[in-house]
């Protein structure tokens, strides 16, 4: 009389852990999708931290062109030199030159910092759509293997002794071989 509760209750037991396993993997999933979400913020905050000390750079360098060449007008205006042409006209053409060269590398090494920064973010929001996804598919996949447990899958049929056998039993590994037989035959396998 208590024989056909057992599988009733081992399919209940088999649902109760698939209901745990598909939670399990939820939630894991949900704490990836936060720490991905975390990782894009503080990417993103770094950036903004980056380019705030870009423009501080290029603002130093501009002070110290300013500095450089208002010490050399002075410095030819003392001498009685002119600063259109000539000797003192060069020095300050140099001095600007060089301190564009300056800029350009300061606003090129920022440019390039946010790009990363930018990939970075992108990479770390993909992968948190990504275990955002991963967590709804565990959900379903554990949902529909939670109905198929409870509602046939693994019902089997009684052996004469009563005790249930399982419906299932030709796809075990070696019931799985036997039927695969004539298609590996048909391969020459």
């Amino acid at each position: 009389m208590c024989a056909p509760l057992v599988p009733l209750i081992a399919t209940g037991l088999g649902a109760i852990g698939t209901g745990i396993s598909a939670a399990s993997a939820a939630g894991q999933a949900r704490a990836q999708a936060a720490a991905a979400d975390a990782n894009a913020a503080a990417e993103s905050n770094a950036a903004q931290v980056s380019q705030q000390n870009m423009r501080q750079a290029a603002l130093q360098q501009y002070r110290q062109m300013a500095q450089v060449s208002g010490e050399q007008n002075l410095m030819a205006a003392a001498g009685g030199d002119a600063t259109g042409y000539g000797t003192a006209a060069n020095a300050l053409n140099d001095t600007q030159i060089l301190g564009n060269q300056d800029l350009a590398r300061i606003y090129a090494q920022g440019n390039q910092s946010l790009m990363g920064s930018d990939i970075a973010v992108a990479n770390d929001l993909g992968q948190a759509a990504a275990a955002r996804s991963r967590g709804s598919a565990a959900l379903v996949g554990g949902l529909f293997n939670l109905g198929s447990g409870l509602f046939g899958g693994g019902t089997g049929s009684t052996s004469s002794g009563g005790l249930s056998t399982g419906s299932r039993a030709s796809t075990s590994a070696l019931g799985g071989a036997s039927q695969y037989a004539p298609f590996k035959a048909g391969m020459g396998l």
